[in-house]
């Protein structure tokens, strides 16, 4: 029997903030939204490969890396910093306090990112790929602050513990709204500019959006003017960390796009939209559960950081590792979504569903080391992974093509999940219960990967063999989990509280 977990303990300093939601609710609907937009975002890939082809994928995917990175980098790490310091305020009784938060980040993201827009524009269109229209390129960057602004609200959601916007804006309404716009231009047979201005089309929307939702969590009586104390000493970190993680992320593309060539580049970056699909387990699980341990974290309670960590870890490998089993036994079928040229990636994939898995295992740890203050471990940590990555790179693109990337990149990612691990464990003292987490890995193994492999030997890899296997082992996962939820934790995670 798992141990109930509640977190209801009153904060120290103030009237304690009523619990809204479980975090089983909370998580829940973040897998839900998460998985849907995972599901659209592949869509939009297949039609991007479909229609753009091998090499006309490579130039989307490198616009898209570099949107990505300057939006990120723009945040400065704030979004997270309003998720832990808007949870730290209501946790300890002080929701007027909000207001200061949110002042104290959105003035430094306002200048960074008009600096980020007067730099960044004209060093697009010295670098922009060959093909691209000039209106675009002068489009893409400060769209990219827009999203940046976009992060922030949705941070102020989350850290109030509004549980839905998140899912519903960015991972439903955005990237719906961007097949909407990609398949236009897709049926109206437009090329490689177009496709790349439909895709950044439905950004100023969802920012408008976010912020109106944002709006209703912040007093509206007026604020002293002054800073909130801390906040970015810890977002600062976070930023510089967020800038090092989505390099980290898109690296590996732009590296195969200059030593290999744009077509490989199309294949490789397909290849990792496919491995990281599986994140939106992680990603559910930080979301709900950030602001509680944040709020567990200022009130010093460790033994409640390492209930919620491995009540979620074990959800999160129950979740997450049949994704990555079938993933890697049908790599093949998986990658034909695309186009038949996206095949020759199968071997990558099948090494970075490997990765991932790995990744999952060690559950919310970088919420763990986020929420309780410790951005500067992150920032070392990330930094230490970019260089491995980047070095690794190096060695082995130039001789084995994507396959040397995707080693690169498994490489890095269980570097630095045993880092983190260490961290979070052995350092911070945070040990989770054990038991689910074994149980959680056990069923996918026996369940999902053992009978799918066994199936790939028997029938091979055709379409009709991939899709019956994984519907039949789906639905004996799912049962046999509900069977055993107590010894999975699931019922634990249910009862948890957000407060």
């Amino acid at each position: 029997m798992t141990e109930p977990v509640t977190g209801r303990s009153a904060p120290a300093g103030g009237a304690p903030v009523r619990a809204r939601s479980g975090l089983g609710a909370a998580a829940v609907a973040n897998l839900v939204g998460g998985a849907s937009g995972a599901v659209v975002n592949l869509v939009l890939a297949a039609l991007v490969g479909r229609h753009l082809g091998v090499e006309g994928s490579g130039v989307y995917f490198l616009v898209v890396a570099v949107f990505v990175v300057v939006a990120n980098t723009a945040e400065l790490g704030a979004d997270t910093g309003l998720v832990r310091f808007v949870a730290a305020t209501r946790a300890r009784g002080r929701v007027e306090d909000t207001g200061w938060v949110v002042r104290t980040a959105v003035g430094p993201v306002l200048v960074g990112g008009a600096l980020a827009v007067l730099v960044g524009v004209p060093l697009a269109l010295a670098t922009a790929p060959d093909g691209l229209a000039p209106a675009v390129v002068v489009a893409a960057v400060p769209l990219a602050v827009l999203a940046s602004l976009t992060a922030l609200a949705l941070g102020v959601s989350r850290g109030a513990g509004d549980t839905l916007t998140y899912p519903l804006l960015q991972n439903l309404l955005l990237p719906a709204g961007r097949v909407v716009a990609v398949g236009v231009a897709v049926l109206a047979g437009w090329g490689v500019s177009e496709v790349v201005a439909a895709w950044l089309l439905p950004v100023p929307l969802v920012l408008v959006v976010a912020v109106a939702l944002a709006l209703r969590h912040v007093p509206r009586r007026p604020t002293p003017r002054r800073g909130y104390p801390g906040f970015w000493g810890f977002s600062a970190a976070r930023g510089a960390t967020a800038c090092v993680e989505v390099v980290l992320e898109w690296a590996d593309v732009v590296v195969v796009g200059v030593l290999a060539s744009p077509a490989e580049a199309g294949v490789y970056a397909v290849v990792t939209r496919c491995a990281r699909a599986g994140e939106v387990v992680q990603q559910a699980a930080r979301i709900a559960v950030g602001p509680a341990i944040s709020s567990a974290s200022a009130r010093g309670d460790t033994a409640l950081v390492g209930r919620l960590y491995g009540v979620v870890t074990a959800a999160m490998v129950w979740a997450a590792w049949p994704f990555y089993a079938v993933l890697a036994v049908f790599a093949e079928p998986v990658l034909s979504i695309f186009g038949p040229d996206f095949t020759s990636g199968a071997t990558s994939l099948r090494v970075l569903a490997g990765a991932m898995a790995v990744a999952t295992a060690a559950g919310a740890v970088q919420s763990v080391l986020l929420m309780a203050g410790r951005s500067s471990w992150q920032l070392a940590d990330k930094t230490g992974a970019l260089v491995l990555d980047l070095v690794l790179l190096a060695l082995l693109v130039p001789h084995w093509g994507i396959e040397g990337a995707a080693v690169a990149w498994a490489a890095t990612i269980v570097v630095d999940t045993l880092v983190v691990g260490y961290q979070v464990q052995v350092l911070m003292g945070v040990r989770p219960p054990w038991r689910p987490i074994l149980w959680a890995a056990a069923l996918p193994v026996v369940l999902v990967l053992v009978p799918s492999a066994l199936a790939l030997l028997l029938w091979g890899t055709s379409w009709t063999a991939a899709v019956t296997t994984t519907a039949v082992v789906a639905i004996v996962h799912v049962v046999v989990g509900v069977v055993a939820r107590e010894r999975l934790g699931l019922v634990a995670l249910a009862r948890l509280r957000a407060v």
